[in-house]
């Protein structure tokens, strides 16, 4: 998510977790990564390194990156271990080619400023997975731009005009588990076009999974799509 993650304090919020992400969208990235147990998993926008966190205590050995000061200071903190590396670097840093099993972006590509970026992230998963690794990506589902969809995560002002205007700038507002409001800036990409980064990049898509619904919190539409895609 693209907020101004250069401000401590907002990184400092963002780090209480999203309730949509963690109830909706967390349990559908981490049953598409499975057993990560003696794997290399690059963790690109690890952010304040949860997931990171997670691989690493189920046996990966972890290569953190994200562009971010104040994030990696934060995962550093509160989500060290002896499994992962953090690294302060933007989407297009990557360690030594086919290195790596699974290559993670959770949320990643709504923060991207514009297609080069988005073409970059999808090059270098390619670029740095070992044969018969994977690479599992999440985005913004296009019903979280509609106007049905619950406060925990929304979009504010989006334009529906701009829909394929890639790379077209919104804003969104989301509750954090702490209750507190965030107001993240985003940018859109249509499922068109990045489906042709994928394609340019030989990658083939083996599943695509909506996140879940949760009754009794009234969240019924998705928000967010997650990818599994290996190359082909």
């Amino acid at each position: 998510m693209g907020i101004e993650f250069s401000q401590k304090e907002s990184v400092e919020t963002y780090s209480e977790g999203t309730t949509s992400e963690q109830l909706t969208l967390r349990p559908v990235m981490l049953a598409l990564v499975g057993d990560v147990s003696g794997k290399t998993v690059l963790d690109m926008g690890c952010g304040d390194g949860r997931y990171s966190l997670i691989f690493a205590q189920n046996g990966a050995r972890v290569i953190a990156t994200d562009a971010s000061e104040h994030q990696i200071e934060i995962a550093q903190q509160r989500h060290a271990h002896q499994n992962i590396a953090y690294n302060m670097s933007d989407v297009s840093a990557a360690p030594e080619p086919a290195s790596v099993d699974v290559a993670f972006a959770n949320l990643v590509v709504p923060s991207l400023s514009g297609t080069d970026k988005l073409d970059a992230l999808v090059s270098t998963a390619k670029r740095t997975l070992k044969p018969g690794g994977k690479f599992i990506f999440s985005v913004l589902h296009p019903l979280y731009i509609a106007a049905e969809q619950d406060t925990y995560d929304k979009s504010i002002d989006f334009k529906p005009e701009n829909y394929f205007m890639e790379g077209s700038p919104y804003k969104s507002e989301a509750l954090t588990n702490a209750g507190n409001k965030m107001r993240f800036n985003e940018s859109h990409f249509s499922l068109t076009r990045i489906s042709e980064s994928l394609r340019s990049n030989v990658f083939l898509i083996r599943s695509v999974v909506e996140s879940r619904q949760i009754p009794e919190k009234r969240m019924f539409l998705p928000k967010y799509l997650a990818f599994e895609c290996v190359v082909a």
